[in-house]
This record gives C-alpha cells, structure tokens and sequence, in this order.
C-alpha cells in the first residue's frame, strides 16, 4: 500500500500545469518559424515564369515574372496579410507584364494560408484563385 501512494505521489509531483497563453504565442511563433528562411515557386498559374517567394523574418520577397518585390508580412493565427509591396520598375513583353499583375494582385489579397510539407498554398477572400507554391 505504501508503495502504491509512494508511486501516485511521485506522478502528481512530477506532473506540471501547462500555460494555455504559452501553447497559442508559441503556436503562432511556430507557423511564422515555419516559413522563415523558406523559398518557394509558383505552380497553380504561370508555371513558365518562374514567380518566387521567398520568408526573412517578417519579410517577403520575389521575382514576380518581370520584376522583383518585396513586402513586410503578417501571421495572426491562420490569418496571412501582406503589407507595403514594393517592386522594381522593369518592363517586360506583354505576357509577363499580365502574369506579373495578376500575381501581385493575388498576393495583395491574401487573407489566409496553408502549408503542408514542401507545399504552400496562399488564399483570397474575394478571388476563386489560390496561389499555390512548391519548394525550391
């Protein structure tokens, strides 16, 4: 008997509480850990044109079919907001200058996102396209 309640006392002790408030900073600081460092490729549309992007920290950056651009970026839980895009001012022929705005539109208006494995997939609120990358 002694044993028994030696050995209950032991796992209650050794048991610790669990801040919830650490469990979701934590879990939002992982998703953006996920992306930081991580450089992807277009694959849904425009596959020829070799759009990237690429996570540093809290920034955003590419080649979006002409030119570069470059963005400060946010995660709030599973909301995904791009911030200030900025691009170069190069021109290119009419087909990629096409490609390039309907990216960059898509990537303004993203609202959400989703990554599994080596694929990343950004959402519109307003749009039936998604933006879907793989790997590089």
């Amino acid at each position: 008997m002694k044993k028994l309640l030696f050995f209950m006392l032991l796992l209650i002790c050794s048991c610790s509480t669990i801040d919830k408030n650490k469990i979701v900073e934590n879990n939002i600081a992982d998703k953006k850990n996920v992306l930081d460092g991580r450089k992807f490729k277009l694959v849904s549309m425009y596959k020829d044109m070799n759009i990237t992007i690429e996570f540093d920290g809290d920034k955003i950056n590419g080649f979006s079919a002409v030119n570069r651009y470059s963005s400060l970026y946010n995660i709030d839980g599973d909301i995904f907001s791009v911030y200030n895009l900025i691009t170069t001012l190069m021109s290119g022929s009419k087909d990629k200058m096409n490609a390039e705005y309907d990216y960059l539109k898509l990537l303004k208006e993203t609202t959400s996102y989703k990554i599994e494995d080596r694929k990343l997939t950004l959402y519109t609120l307003l749009s039936n396209n998604y933006l879907i990358f793989e790997e590089i």
